[in-house]
């Protein structure tokens, strides 16, 4: 998941940053209000980020979190003027264990961030402070907190480069304010109609059938743009098998909402754009009621137009 906090902060106008957890506190909570925060992970502990350790969503650029089999891992890149030795004077007063290099991780544990805040996220146990790039990397796992870091630094095999396709799907949509990305056929699974009742099942298997011709996905994914316009890129294994979907996920994006409590995608949202680039299905859908949280709402459950 990927959250532009630069572009979330212009929104409200935060153009010198205040770390002071009420005027934080104020436009985060304006920022969950438009949705902006839905694809963040420390949104809900920003404050504390800022008082313990000295970064957040405050003064971040932007933030990218990712989970894997093997550990979860969070991304901040620091805007220029971040201090990060005052990050690493936090750690140690915190009672993070100082690493013998500058790339290093700082090791913190479950135990030592439970004595801080019982609140902060188990991401926060572990963190690498790569100066050179602006960038604090964090994990809840001592070991992938090194070989994440190492990734950001440059060194190591990416996602990009074990899944060709995924900075090409990633560069479907411009300048999003936040997005979610499922590498490989994972949407197939985590959004999976298997999450309805056996009821909703069964009309899905209708609906799809009477949709047209849909294939398995090889990855996809929703994002939104300041106006809270949302993007959903559906990736498949070539430009034909998208284009024999095209007419199909078109159609299940604003047909009944299965398994999701509601009437149809179409009463909350206007499909304004549907249309293929390459290998993927690009569909935009505009929200009727921007205070109903347009991204949010549909990236988690049983989504029938991500259907496999």
């Amino acid at each position: 998941s990927f959250t532009d906090w630069h572009d979330v902060r212009k929104q409200f106008g935060v153009d010198s940053i205040d770390t002071t957890g009420a005027a934080q506190s104020k436009w985060l909570n304006r920022a969950y209000d438009k949705d902006f925060t839905a694809t963040s992970a420390i949104s809900d502990e920003s404050v504390a980020m800022t008082k313990y350790f000295g970064f957040s969503a405050a003064d971040a650029d932007w933030e990218a979190y990712a989970q894997s089999t093997d550990g979860a891992v969070l991304v901040l890149r620091m805007d220029d003027g971040a201090d990060f030795d005052t990050f690493a004077k936090n750690l140690k007063a915190r009672g993070y264990k100082e690493p013998k290099s500058d790339d290093g991780v700082w090791n913190g544990g479950p135990d030592l961030l439970s004595t801080i805040d019982p609140e902060l996220s188990p991401e926060l146990q572990y963190v690498t402070l790569l100066r050179k790039k602006h960038l604090v990397v964090t994990s809840d796992k001592l070991a992938y907190a090194g070989e994440a870091a190492k990734v950001a630094d440059g060194h190591g095999d990416t996602l990009a480069g074990k899944v060709g396709n995924t900075t090409d799907l990633a560069g479907k949509t411009d300048h999003p304010i936040a997005a979610v990305l499922w590498s490989r056929d994972f949407a197939c699974s985590d959004l999976a109609m298997t999450h309805a009742s056996a009821a909703d099942q069964k009309r899905a298997d209708q609906l799809i059938a009477a949709a047209g011709k849909t294939s398995a996905l090889s990855g996809l994914m929703m994002s939104m743009n300041a106006a809270g316009v949302v993007t959903v890129a559906e990736q498949f294994e070539s430009g034909s098998q998208a284009r024999e979907n095209l007419r199909a996920r078109a159609k299940l994006a604003v047909g009944p909402a299965v398994g999701r409590g509601e009437d149809t995608f179409g009463s909350d949202y206007t499909l304004t754009s549907s249309r293929t680039k390459g290998s993927t299905v690009l569909l935009t859908m505009k929200p009727h009621d921007r205070s109903q949280f347009p991204l949010s709402s549909i990236y988690d459950g049983a989504v029938i137009f991500a259907t496999c």
